[in-house]
């Protein structure tokens, strides 16, 4: 009977652990989206609205895309030499810095010589990451031109290059024929694919680095033998004018563009990209700047989804609870990205906002870390945030391996240096762990005493009933039970 109940009660305890251990069905209720809508009858975007005289302007947060401020963004314009963001983020994804760029003569001499230079003659050479610095910082033509036919062969091909980059990122306004921004008639974009390709540009870290640069030298080169020393264009990043935060931006202009900017800046964690066009002055377009950016940081907040949503904490949502942890990083495969955020009003509440789960299906679940699908969230009907849905597919070594169960750790015992091991007495899952065990145990006994013990106990009182009323019998009589 002592075996018995052993062995049930082990099956159980397996049966229970390896149900936390992979990722659990999900309900219908998940798969359509409808999740944890808020109940919150006041959901308000702040009301105070920046003073803005550019035609198009936009405030976009870095890390989720979610848009704080919009005006006429997705109305087209000549960008000018906003346009070398996109330059720089190809060279930067598609060469390495200290490749050396020859500079031919359709460079110097197919580029506007009134427009922006840095005075590079043909068979010049320099590095990808020199003229990285001069498309960002004096804002070069003929660089972002032999930038273009290192990568591609030709101006064309580089076009196709940009335009493509821009579908992936989600742009639908726009469409490059040149790498610097000189006026075309086919190279236009909106606030909003600019501030999609300012997003992937700013989170990318060469570029993060080089756009908050003031100054840079590049040294005496194959054919100058003096140095060049370079400053950044954008007065919030070389000091002519304040600006708490700022990180980098770009600056642009023509006669048929106007004044475009964009701007980056940093507080709080929280990361805004800032675009106008078609701004009518040099004056309207940082003080526009500084009105968008400021909106931003006075009016919102961002969260971290996965300090939200963490199973593994006492403060959850009906998803994602202590005691049912489908996302859990201990005990499911399944896991949020950490670097998921969301950005709310001030005035709203985390729960305000509503979840969507959006799966991603795929044909095939390589090793390792799977996005499968992400986590959508809205707050009225303005989208402020998602965080990928990862499957991370990595072999167990240990079916326990996962659980609740905790791992013994090493811990220095008091006036001995040798380590012993213990069970961290933080975690609040003893309880759960003896009440599962107990659980278990007197399920198995229950089981024991219903499947084995009353059947036989049956059999054995109908055989001594028999027994009793026979006073005669032989071996023959005898049945063994």
């Amino acid at each position: 009977m002592k075996k018995s109940i052993a062995i049930i009660g082990i099956l159980c305890l397996l049966f229970v652990n390896i149900s936390t251990c992979y990722a659990q069905p999900v309900s219908n209720a998940v798969s359509t989206g409808k999740i944890n809508e808020s109940k919150s009858t006041k959901l308000k975007w702040p009301d105070n609205k920046p003073h803005v005289n550019s035609e198009a302007a936009i405030v976009m947060e870095a890390s989720t895309g979610a848009v704080l401020y919009s005006k006429n963004i997705h109305k087209s314009y000549y960008p000018a030499s906003i346009t070398k963001i996109m330059t720089a983020l190809l060279a930067i994804e598609n060469s390495s810095l200290g490749e050396t760029v020859t500079f031919s003569k359709d460079a110097i001499y197919d580029v506007d010589l009134d427009s922006s230079r840095i005075g590079i003659d043909v068979g010049e050479k320099l590095t990808i990451e020199q003229c990285l610095y001069g498309i960002m910082l004096e804002s070069a033509n003929e660089v972002s031109y032999a930038i273009a036919e290192h990568i591609s062969g030709n101006i064309a091909s580089f076009a196709e290059l940009m335009n493509k980059k821009a579908a992936e990122l989600g742009c639908t306004d726009t469409h490059f024929v040149n790498p610097h921004g000189l006026p075309d008639p086919n190279h236009y974009t909106s606030a909003y694919d600019m501030a999609l390709i300012s997003k992937a540009a700013i989170n990318n870290d060469v570029f993060r680095k080089i756009t908050g640069t003031r100054t840079y030298a590049i040294p005496p080169t194959n054919v100058q033998n003096e140095t060049r020393y370079l400053a950044n264009h954008h007065k919030f990043i070389k000091g002519d004018l304040d600006y708490d935060g700022v990180i980098g931006g770009k600056t642009g202009y023509t006669s048929k563009a106007l004044y475009t900017l964009v701007t980056f800046a940093e507080r709080d964690g929280m990361t805004l990209i800032s675009v106008i066009m078609h701004c009518d002055s040099i004056e309207h377009e940082y003080s526009d700047t500084a009105n968008l950016l400021n909106y931003g940081f006075d009016n919102f907040k961002i969260y971290n989804i996965t300090d939200k949503e963490n199973p593994d904490t006492e403060e959850t949502t009906p998803l994602f609870t202590k005691y049912s942890p489908l996302f859990s990083r201990n005990t499911s495969r399944l896991q949020i990205s950490s670097k998921g955020n969301i950005v709310l009003p001030n005035n709203a509440d985390y729960k305000d906002a509503k979840k969507e789960i959006v799966l991603k299906p795929t044909d095939k679940i390589a090793d390792g870390e799977n996005v499968i699908g992400s986590i959508q969230y809205t707050y009225g009907d303005t989208f402020v945030g998602s965080a990928d849905i990862i499957y991370n597919n990595v072999p167990s070594q240990n079916i326990l391996k996962g659980s609740y169960i905790p791992t013994p750790t090493a811990s220095p015992d008091s006036g001995n240096s040798q380590a012993i091991n213990r069970f961290d007495d933080s975690s609040n899952l003893k309880p759960i762990i003896i009440a599962i065990i107990v659980g278990c145990i007197l399920i198995g006994f229950t089981l024991y005493i219903v499947f084995v013990e009353i059947p036989f106990r049956k059999r054995r009182n109908s055989y001594l009933e028999k027994k009793g009323r026979k006073k005669h019998y032989n071996k023959k009589d005898y049945v063994d039970f």
